[in-house]
């Protein structure tokens, strides 16, 4: 290296704009293989460690991998802090795989691991169709590999989350294109189109039935909450007694589960959709053909509520009561 050279990589070390391969001269091998597991979906694999090397391959979500080697110092990326690891692809070459989106691996915990990847895959926000379909697949094969019931009933209920977040971002402009046509015909008994904020919606009835199917688990209440919270197309626009109707699925949640750790949460709910306007129209008489078929409507679930309310023990039920004492009108 020349003295310009030197006296060039030393000032813009100093700015730090220094790029990691001028940074990190060397790799440091580790004593063994560690077992990685990737977070991610299409997870880029390059030739050096940084960003701007030349990718090599993508990873799948879940894929495991053994780093044999890591840089130097660690690098931050998307808010995240980690080395860079070297490991052994599937192709039989080595890639650099940032650590940050990577996890511990061992074999003897693979399901505690995979639930944690899936889980939080669910919930991240910057995902897009291709990414969701990773995690679709992931959840459904941890489905036939679990051997413990209560296991297997975690990984339905994520295949089913993931598949509610997988149909909320179909691409409508899309959807006579492959592979998108392939991916209605294939889930069309499970998923409801939304015409109003496009997209698709999970069927909440797959979800209230794989309650039923694990209901002596404790995992039973977390799914009839999911149920009673997953989406379904609506164009209430302010409505109250629209919007009383649409928080029906929580009444099924506290019938079910009076005393789950929601119920509390369902409660303030309930009390805060059971409004004035939704009592008035509750008590009203008369009227057209349809005003008759809201009030009876409306009567039937207040009548659900009441029964599902005097199950549960939350102290948090004393103002719905007293809402619920208002409405009198019977048929």
């Amino acid at each position: 290296m020349t003295l310009r050279s030197l006296i060039f990589g030393l000032t813009m070390l100093a700015f730090g704009h220094v790029s990691p391969l001028l940074a990190q001269s060397d790799e440091i091998k580790l004593e063994a293989p560690q077992p990685k597991i990737t977070t991610v979906s299409a997870m880029r694999a390059r030739r050096a460690p940084q960003v701007t090397a030349e990718e090599i391959m993508r990873l799948k979500l879940g894929a495991v991998v053994n780093a044999v080697a890591r840089s130097p110092s660690q690098d931050t990326i998307g808010g995240k802090t980690d080395y860079w690891y070297r490991v052994n692809l599937s192709n039989g070459q080595t890639g650099w795989l940032f650590g940050g989106l990577l996890l511990d691996y061992n074999a003897r915990e693979r399901e505690e691991i995979l639930l944690q990847v899936i889980e939080a895959r669910v919930k991240a926000e910057n995902t897009d169709f291709s990414d969701r379909q990773e995690i679709y697949n992931l959840a459904a094969d941890a489905i036939n590999q679990a051997k413990d019931v209560n296991r297997r009933a975690e990984f339905e209920l994520l295949k089913l989350l993931a598949l509610a977040r997988w149909a909320e971002s179909f691409p409508d402009e899309l959807q006579d294109k492959s592979p998108y046509r392939e991916w209605r015909k294939a889930h069309d008994a499970e998923v409801i189109p939304n015409e109003f904020g496009g997209g698709y919606n999970l069927r909440s009835e797959l979800l209230w039935e794989l309650e039923r199917k694990y209901r002596t688990l404790p995992i039973a209440d977390r799914i009839a909450w999911e149920a009673a919270q997953n989406p379904q197309p609506s164009d209430c626009e302010g409505d109250e007694v629209c919007n009383f109707f649409r928080i029906e699925s929580e009444i099924k949640y506290l019938s079910l589960h009076p005393n789950g750790a929601h119920a509390v949460e369902a409660i303030r709910n309930l009390t805060a959709v059971l409004t004035d306007d939704v009592i008035s129209r509750a008590n009203a008489k008369g009227g057209d053909k349809y005003a008759r078929e809201e009030q009876d409507a409306l009567r039937k679930i207040v009548a659900s509520l009441r029964l599902a309310v005097g199950k549960t023990s939350a102290a948090e039920k004393s103002e719905l009561l007293k809402k619920l004492a208002r409405i009198t009108s019977t048929r």
